[in-house]
């Protein structure tokens, strides 16, 4: 009986809720915003119908109310469950009339109960819920009908009953909801395949090519698809030509192999073939697949498309890489790839030709050609590269297969793929060896030029004689203008150096000058190199000897001439002395000879003379005396002579000059007082002593003094000073006031057996040089006839170690 009211009870509870699901499926097709609370009511519903066939058949053990409560709770949410509670409520309250209030409370405890666990517990699975829910429900029902004081025994079947009452819904529930998910997907699916096939469809429409299938019927190949815009541009109405076969729709020329192709397609190959078609210049492209079910061919799909442009391009890429190809195997530089780690990827015949490696050899070697010494630097420059910089002509070095280095000039650039990412690099190497070799004998020979330029500068600059580059005219080959000057040559016309190449030739010199004219009438002759010599006049008044040595050549465009100009006044001076030494050693020689051939007859007459004496009365001895007289004065000249010839040995040794002169002075006082000459002489204390030969520089004296004194027959004074000059000679000075010497013998004074006295015969004079000479000092006389000479010797204070008095002679050769 129990188990009859619980298939009743479970039978009215699966049909209302059945009922409801067919028409949440079938009827109510869109979600609603009600849906909560139109479940929460039928729920409530179900509740109320099951406790009024409760109330009919009061089978309390088979009542399964709370099911209706615990599924609104679960699927419905809080305020569906309430709602659902209130339905209990009301019709337990309504049918129902004996004690009810232990009813009510359990069911309000138990509403609260699971409105607080459905909050907490919100993603719980349904079926663990409800059977906690059911847990609950138990427990509390005991409970608050025990503090009622009405015992409520524990029946399995009344756990058992709910449990599959529970299980009936959920099931249903459940299964409702599975099936509307999948009619919801299945709808969905339906609309997207439909949006899908127009989406297919109006893609095969607009593909720029055309898509086909066709499937052999009796024979014949018949297309079941035709379309894409190659066929609409062509003329081709896709749904004219469906159950058309392939005959009717190709070229006659063309049906044999398009025939051919097909059979191969049917017979279960992939073809893939190019035609032109629709004419000659259109290639197009056709692909055919077989479509199989079982293995066996049911039809051919096929694409055709359009590859007229690519074909083009790619002929075009073709024709580029063949030429780039050849360029990179032609190219006398060394080109090759790698990747990012250094490796080698390819490399070009002058690779091989510059470094030795043959390709086979190369490939996949990391940095072979770069030196370990400069590895670091190699792999900076990579790093460079590979984020995304280039490198041009940098200059380094690189290493051969045999152990070789050369100078090479790198490029380094990067190689991109289509997004732009370095997948590789390319270097480009150019061997450098000869050209830095040519740079580095260009740089030596530059610094030669320098060198040279600079030489030559300072030998120009530095030059002793004045050297002057001049330009000449084209018309009359006359000088035009200074080119380049150097110092010396600005300092003898006395112009500054941008002040003689501004000014005109002939502002600097004048056309009358003889050493101009000489030198033009050479050039016009056609002589490229002489040397002129001529006394020149600056236009200051000062003149010079000069010597012109003479270059004509031609620098650049111009005509020019460089003339070396070397003032030879001293030398003029010295070949003057080295004549006069000349003389002297001339002179020597004969009074040498001279003097040994008259001592011997003098000796002779001078002792007849004694006994001549004794013999000759008195009224012949004035004859007598004057023979003796004439043979002093044979012997005065004899012992000239020797004094001039002869070459004796001198001991130099520090001498007072102030004593010296004394005693010079007092040897020829007496013939001074027999001359009416008054010698007078100012001694200088501050006159240090000089080394000298004491007797020559006496003599020195002694044949100035005289000549002083022999100068003045009427009387007169001689006066004598000293001073020390501040370039430490000694200046003395004998001045006389007597007849005086023609300006027009000075010059030859000094020479051998040159005299301005009758008696003389020029060797004092030149006695008195030499002896200067061999002290390393100088004689000059100023004179003035009727008014007096001057005399002045200068000595220095310290002669040169080098130039020691040795003799006379020798001094006089120096």
């Amino acid at each position: 009986m129990v188990v009859k009211e619980f298939f009743i009870n479970i039978s009215v509870f699966s049909f209302l809720v059945s009922a409801v699901i067919f028409l949440r499926v079938f009827v109510i097709i869109k979600t609603f915003k009600s849906e909560r609370l139109f479940g929460g009511l039928f729920a409530g519903l179900i509740a109320a119908v099951l406790i009024l066939f409760h109330i009919k058949h009061e089978g309390y053990i088979c009542d399964i109310r709370i099911v209706p409560l615990i599924l609104s709770f679960i699927y419905f949410g809080r305020g569906a469950g309430w709602i659902t509670l209130s339905f209990i409520v009301i019709t337990r309250v309504l049918y129902i009339g004996d004690n009810w209030a232990p009813s009510i409370t359990a069911y309000l405890v138990i509403g609260f109960l699971f409105t607080i666990f459905n909050t907490c517990f919100k993603n719980l699975p349904p079926f663990k819920g409800a059977f906690i829910y059911m847990a609950v429900y138990l427990i509390m029902l005991h409970l608050i009908f025990g503090f009622f004081s009405i015992s409520l025994p524990f029946d399995p079947q009344i756990l058992l009953f709910i449990s599959a009452g529970l299980l009936i819904g959920l099931f249903l529930i459940e299964s409702y909801q599975k099936l509307y998910r999948l009619s919801e997907e299945l709808s969905g699916m339906n609309l997207k395949l439909a949006e899908s096939k127009q989406e297919l469809k109006d893609t095969v429409h607009g593909l720029q090519g055309g898509i086909f299938k066709f499937k052999k019927v009796n024979e014949r190949f018949i297309y079941t698809l035709f379309d894409g815009q190659f066929f609409y541009r062509n003329g081709y109405s896709t749904e004219d030509k469906l159950e058309k076969d392939l005959q009717m729709l190709s070229p006659p020329h063309l049906f044999p192999r398009l025939l051919e192709y097909f059979q191969e397609a049917w017979n279960g190959q992939e073809v893939i073939f190019e035609i032109p078609w629709p004419d000659d210049e259109t290639i197009i492209l056709i692909s055919l697949r077989p479509i199989k079910h079982k293995g066996k061919v049911m039809e051919v799909a096929g694409t055709i498309v359009d590859v007229t442009e690519r074909k083009s391009m790619e002929e075009e890429l073709m024709s580029t890489k063949e030429r780039l190809e050849s360029f990179i195997e032609h190219n006398m530089d060394s080109i090759s790839m790698f990747d990012l780690e250094g490796h080698v990827l390819q490399v070009n015949k002058a690779f091989e030709e510059i470094f030795g490696w043959s390709e086979q050899e190369i490939i996949g070697k990391r940095f072979p050609t770069i030196p370990n010494i400069i590895l670091g630097q190699t792999k900076q420059l990579y790093q460079r590269v590979i984020s995304g910089e280039s490198i041009t002509g940098f200059e380094t070095v690189r290493l051969c297969k045999d152990e070789r280095f050369i100078d090479v000039s790198l490029t380094l650039s990067p190689i991109l793929d289509m997004k732009g990412n370095v997948i590789a690099l390319s270097a480009i190497i150019r061997d450098i060896t000869q050209k830095k070799k040519t740079e580095r004998e260009l740089r030596r020979l530059h610094r030669q030029l320098q060198e040279s330029e600079m030489k030559y500068r300072t030998l120009f600059e530095q030059a002793a004689d004045a050297v002057y580059l001049v330009e000449l005219n084209k018309e009359d080959r006359m000088p035009e203008r200074f080119i380049e000057v150097n110092p010396v040559g600005c300092e003898r016309f006395g112009y500054s150096r941008e002040n003689l190449l501004s000014m005109s030739f002939y502002d600097i010199i004048s056309r009358n000058s003889n050493m101009l004219i000489n030198i033009t009438e050479k050039i016009r002759d056609g002589k490229h190199r002489f040397t002129v010599q001529d006394e020149y006049v600056f236009k200051t008044g000062k003149k010079m000897n000069t010597e012109f040595s003479v270059h004509v050549f031609n620098l650049g465009e111009k005509e020019v001439f460089l003339a070396i100009s070397r003032d030879i006044t001293e030398r003029i001076k010295t070949e003057e002395l080295l004549r006069k030494s000349e003389k002297l050693s001339v002179v020597g020689q004969l009074a040498t000879a001279i003097a040994h051939e008259i001592r011997n007859p003098l000796t002779s007459i001078k002792g007849f003379l004694k006994l001549l004496e004794t013999a000759v009365d008195k009224n012949n001895q004035w004859y007598i005396d004057v023979m003796k007289s004439e043979i002093e004065q044979i012997q005065v000249i004899t012992n000239e002579f020797m004094t001039a010839a002869k070459t004796e040995s001198v001991k130099v040794q520090p001498h007072d000059l102030n004593l010296l002169l004394r005693q010079v002075t007092v040897l020829l006082q007496s013939q001074a007082m027999m001359n009416n000459v008054y010698i007078r002489v100012k001694e200088n204390s501050e006159i240090p002593p000089i080394p000298c030969e004491a007797n020559q520089i006496k003599q020195m004296f002694i044949n100035i003094l005289k000549n002083a004194i022999e100068s003045m027959p009427n009387g007169g004074q001689v006066l004598v000073q000293m001073e020390q000059g501040n370039d430490d000679q000694i200046y003395i000075r004998f001045m006389d006031n007597g007849c005086g010497i023609p300006k027009d013998r000075i010059p030859f004074l000094g020479e051998p057996f040159y005299s301005t006295k009758e008696k003389g015969i020029g060797l004092g004079l030149m006695t008195c040089y030499k002896i200067a000479y061999s002290h390393q000092g100088k004689i000059f006389i100023e004179s003035e006839e009727d008014r007096g000479t001057m005399v002045e010797v200068i000595v220095p204070v310290f002669p040169l170690p080098d130039q020691g008095i040795h003799s006379a002679a020798y001094s006089e050769i120096q």
